[in-house]
């Protein structure tokens, strides 16, 4: 036997060979030996089935293997090798709770007999099962007790890389990067550059996660050095992998692209494995933000696909384990559920193949025991399947409530039933991703099932669906938007009072987007548009506007021309003068661009900056926007006149890392000061990072204003903590300086408030004599707007700043 169990781990399928040799030899053999040799060769040749992929086909021998030793057998090797067997073949299969209860009783042997290689093996099986089920706290105690059990190169090091890897979803980083360290130390003393380089690989997603693209980059690096990209390695792919997603998380999507036309080259994405899930994901996000709608669409399938499957895994991992209580892990990507055609198709194809394997059982006789075994052991994994395929297709496991699926199906039935298109309402959660970075995934899903009884309990005949994390949909049965309408303002009602989740109080903000269509993939789409229309009109909820929708296909076209704009000298910046009060000179100017195209004419900034930061766009056009600043801020310099830059800083970059590192340089090589203008809502995201990088930008030399104050809910909280030099006042706020005295005031305690804190006040929109004439009484320090001058190109710049300013400060320049 010693032949075939050497062989299984070169090559099951000469290992099967061998063992069918071996149970013929044994039928040679008298009857007290042959049971045990028979058992022998049918656990062999389940061994070799099953790492051949043919659990189904293994299951009868293995059972047979056992049956083989008798009805009460002797607690030997043999038997807890049956049973890890028959534990592996289950765990394949989907049984979990069978699969655990096996690897307990081959444990509970192989620790009587002092095998102890044999238990820690055991123990890293149990563990895997509590892996598949979610419940990764007791998978890390049954690593942590295997590696106790017993000191072997090749099995530390595949337990210390599965424990770092629960670790890492437990977000125990620091523990877990201590693990991928023994793991990698493991592999390099056994002399395995391959398997250094697959713990390597895994840090490096660890690192990833955690937002440190150096320290991934440096990881994956190291990775590479250690095998060659020849085509032998399939895992290099998600080497590659790796590196679009560092490209990708530094803003430089079209590197990222470059890199997964090679993790993906010669790839069927329609039949790829489970560890193509994540690469998948990343892949749908960075091809969407290149553009690449196709691509992005081909992956966001595969991504379904396989997220589906693992969903039905751990389904029955769920209900097999008795006792246990799951969490099951989100989508990361934030994206529309796809169509679910092939959803449907699989759950009536798998209901199908169960009731074909019930006929097919009942049909056979008592004397085709074995082969019945094999069709009852199909016939169950197709029950759970189709179970588990029921469930996940149309209920939320996390909340309970029904899908975006389902959400589907029911639009289609109301339709087709009233031959009216009822009213969708999406109903968003303000600052999901922010919320889940802070409270970690298993108190943000109970958050988030608070969420959903919360919505679930209004008083509204509406039923509430999950359509994706941090995202609901309402259904409302009527096509009346009027009644639609009066439910989105009953939604934000249900959130006047704090969720509480776990002794913690969480404010919560919800936007509603409402829409109708006749095609109910369309109406939810177009209702999860309208959230971010709503979030544009600073509204709670608003209705899908086609017209405000506008054109996808123009929009893509737009962002690839606009880098390309900026090269060909179409895009240029102007400059609107800034006036400061107590000197009554102009010492400053805000930078603001300007698109005219050849064909279009010209491009207002309210049309292509916000598409350029919902593309990605936004850092390079950023980071020419402050290189062409200091050059015709140098310009003016030479010209004898110094004056001070302001330039608008998107809240999308404000906790970039890398652009603040960019900026930074830069800054540094202007020859005058630099403002950013930065509005309050950048810093909320992450608060952290964001006040990091005001004031990397700070020492650097540069002043921080807070832009658009006055707009939305400014924040005491805010303003007290953000690092700034500058307080401006939004255009609206000083519209409403002469309105009332109500008006006056609110400006006249802002201006007061700033001043006590250290901030200068800048008051922009200023277009009569009136409101300047109040705004320097009331001590604002700076004033811009038309009254003063519009924005000026460099060229025209130069000559105003050389006028009068007696003559300027009374000028109109509309």
């Amino acid at each position: 036997m010693s032949a075939s169990q050497a062989a299984m781990m070169r090559d099951p399928t000469a290992a099967l060979s061998l063992s069918e040799r071996a149970e013929d030899l044994a039928r040679r053999l008298i009857i007290n030996e042959r049971d045990e040799a028979m058992a022998t060769a049918w656990w062999l040749q389940s061994e070799a089935l099953t790492r051949m992929g043919r659990a189904e086909d293994a299951y009868p021998i293995a059972l047979a293997a056992q049956s083989r030793l008798g009805e009460t057998p002797a607690e030997t090797k043999l038997l807890a090798d049956i049973f890890t067997s028959l534990g592996r073949i289950e765990k394949v299969l989907g049984e979990h709770g069978d699969a655990l209860e096996n690897y307990q009783r081959a444990y509970e042997i192989y620790r009587d007999l002092g095998e102890s290689r044999s238990e820690s093996i055991a123990l890293q099986s149990m563990a895997s099962i509590y892996t598949d089920a979610r419940q990764y706290e007791r998978a890390v105690e049954y690593f942590q007790n295997a590696l106790e059990r017993y000191q072997d190169p090749s099995l530390d090091l595949a337990a210390h890389n599965n424990l770092a890897n629960a670790l890492t979803q437990l977000e125990r980083y620091d523990e877990a990067a201590l693990s991928f360290e023994q793991a990698r130390t493991l592999a390099n003393t056994m002399g395995s550059a391959i398997l250094e380089a697959r713990v390597l690989n895994n840090l490096s997603n660890m690192q990833l996660e955690q937002a440190d693209y150096d320290g991934a980059e440096a990881s994956i690096d190291a990775a590479f050095s250690l095998v060659e990209d020849n085509g032998t390695f399939e895992w290099v792919r998600f080497f590659w992998g790796v590196r679009a997603q560092i490209a990708f998380g530094r803003g430089d999507s079209r590197r990222a692209v470059r890199f997964l036309s090679v993790a993906f080259r010669d790839v069927d994405v329609e039949t790829t494995s489970q560890n193509y899930t994540p690469l998948h994901g990343s892949a749908a996000e960075i091809y969407a933000a290149h553009g690449d709608w196709v691509s992005a669409y081909a992956h966001l399938q595969a991504f379904k696909r396989l997220t589906d499957e693992r969903a039905a895994f751990a389904s029955s991992a769920n209900s097999a384990l008795v006792g246990a209580q799951f969490d099951f892990a989100e989508q990361e990507l934030e994206i529309q559920q796809l169509r679910t055609e092939g959803l449907e198709q699989a759950l009536e194809l798998a209901r199908a193949r169960q009731a074909r394997n019930m006929m097919i059982a009942l049909g056979l006789g008592a004397g085709c025991i074995c082969i019945a075994g094999i069709v009852f052991a199909r016939s169950r994994v197709a029950r759970a399947n189709a179970r588990a395929l029921s469930e996940s297709l149309y209920t939320d496991a996390s909340t309970g409530l029904p899908t975006h699926a389902a959400m589907l199906r029911d639009l289609a039935k109301v339709t087709a039933e009233t031959g009216e298109a009822p009213v969708v309402i999406s109903a968003q959660i303000k600052r999901s991703k922010h919320l889940s970075g802070a409270l970690g995934y298993r108190v943000y899903s109970r958050f988030e099932q608070a969420v959903a009884a919360r919505l679930a309990g209004g008083a509204y005949p509406v039923t509430v669906y999950r359509l994706l994390p941090g995202l609901f949909g309402l259904l409302q049965p009527s096509a009346d938007t009027r009644e639609a309408n009066a439910v989105a303002r009953g939604v934000a009602g249900l959130f006047e009072n704090a969720v509480t989740v776990d002794d913690l109080s969480i404010d919560v903000g919800i936007v509603c987007g409402l829409a109708r269509d006749s095609d109910p993939e369309t109406a939810v789409r177009h209702a999860h548009l309208a959230i971010d229309q709503a979030h544009h009109l600073n509204v709670p909820h608003a209705e899908f506007d086609e017209a405000l929708y506008g054109n996808p296909a123009a929009n893509l076209s737009l962002m690839s021309e606009m880098m390309r704009a900026t090269e060909k000298g179409e895009m240029s910046l102007y400059y609107q003068p800034k006036l400061k009060v107590r000197t009554g000179r102009f010492e400053a100017v805000e930078a603001l661009s300007r698109w005219f195209h050849p064909e279009r004419g010209f491009i207002s900034p309210d049309q292509f900056i916000p598409q350029a930061e919902e593309t990605g766009h936004i850092r390079p056009f950023t980071e020419w926007v402050i290189r062409q600043s200091i050059a015709d801020q140098q310009r003016l310099l030479g010209e004898g006149k110094p004056i001070s830059i302001a330039i608008n800083i998107s809240g999308a970059l404000v906790g970039d890392a890398d652009f603040a590192r960019k900026a930074r340089a830069l800054i540094v090589g202007a020859s005058g000061p630099i403002t950013f203008e930065i509005t309050e809502t950048a810093v909320m995201t992450n608060p952290e990072k964001a006040i990091e990088h005001l004031n990397l930008w700070r020492e650097s030399g540069a002043r921080i204003s807070i832009d658009d104050y006055g707009t939305g809910q400014s924040s005491l909280a805010y303003l007290q903590m953000i690092p700034s030099d500058e307080l401006k006042l939004d255009r609206q706020f000083v519209s409403n300086l002469n309105a009332n005295a109500r008006g006056r005031m609110l400006i006249k305690s802002t201006i007061d408030l700033a001043h006590n804190l250290g901030l200068e006040v800048v008051a922009e929109g200023v277009e009569t004599e009136t409101d300047f004439a109040a705004l320097k009484l009331l001590g604002s320090d700076w004033v811009q707007g038309f009254l003063l001058s519009k924005p000026l190109p460099i060229a025209d710049l130069a000559g105003f700043l050389a006028a009068p300013e007696a003559t300027i400060r009374k000028s109109r320049r509309v």
